[in-house]
């Protein structure tokens, strides 16, 4: 049976299952490769060389008689410039993913905003999320390879990232919206009643909700006492 994680001096450790362990490890894997299809979805392909490059044409064999070597600043500049999409509109626009499940993972960072903005938005700010969160998952994975899973202090933030990334995909799978919709997902709490896919979905949501709780609290334990009162940004938790 799965013991919450506790605070020791090397870290927050839990001690978990094997079936426990594989199973997170297929859970936080989904979320890499939900990331990962992302990225190769959004990301142009690199053109060769001669294909579409940017930079100077080619001298002819007079021309280059005729005129100076490029002298250093020119070659770092087209160096720099190099394969840019100099066709703003083009390149500043992103629309949100297809899969549901992605887009909580991704989700617009104006979402209140015209559709024009919001796409422009995505497209500056999706990459570096992506990156974030590809980091936390992988992160998780290395702890996630024994049943005695330590997570050093300083990764308990990024370990609790890439557990709350795995509720939201379940969350969406789940078809999590209301207060009800929770309700009926947190009642599912006996493995011996997963006969189907959607009640396996939800104990594994609500056993990584519960493991992500465990190791927030032995975090805020740390904290001063007027620091559990606030959220984060100083407002009420």
């Amino acid at each position: 049976m799965a013991q919450r994680f506790r605070w020791t001096r090397r870290g927050y450790v839990a001690e978990l299952e094997k079936a426990e362990v594989r199973l997170l490890r297929g859970l936080v894997k989904d979320v890499v490769t939900l990331l990962e299809n992302r990225q190769d979805e959004v990301l142009p392909e690199t053109s060769g060389p001669g294909e579409d490059a940017v930079g100077p044409a080619p001298a002819s064999q007079g021309d280059r008689a005729s005129q100076p070597a490029a002298d250093a600043s020119d070659a770092a500049f087209w160096a720099l410039v190099g394969g840019m999409e100099l066709d703003a509109e083009s390149a500043e626009e992103r629309p949100a993913p297809q899969d549901p499940a992605v887009a909580r993972l991704l989700p617009d960072a104006m979402p209140h905003a015209a559709e024009h903005e919001r796409t422009r938005q995505r497209a500056l700010t999706e990459d570096a999320l992506t990156t974030a969160k590809l980091d936390d998952a992988r992160r998780a994975l290395e702890a996630l390879r024994s049943t005695r899973v330590t997570v050093p202090h300083d990764q308990a933030p990024s370990f609790g990232r890439a557990l709350n990334d795995v509720r939201l995909v379940l969350a969406v799978r789940l078809g999590i919206e209301t207060d009800e919709d929770a309700r009926r997902v947190h009642a599912v709490d006996d493995w011996r009643h997963a006969q189907d896919v959607e009640a396996t979905m939800a104990l594994l949501y609500n056993f990584t909700t519960w493991l992500q709780e465990t190791l927030m609290d032995e975090m805020l334990s740390e904290l001063p006492e007027d620091s559990r009162e606030t959220g984060p940004e100083g407002t009420d938790a």
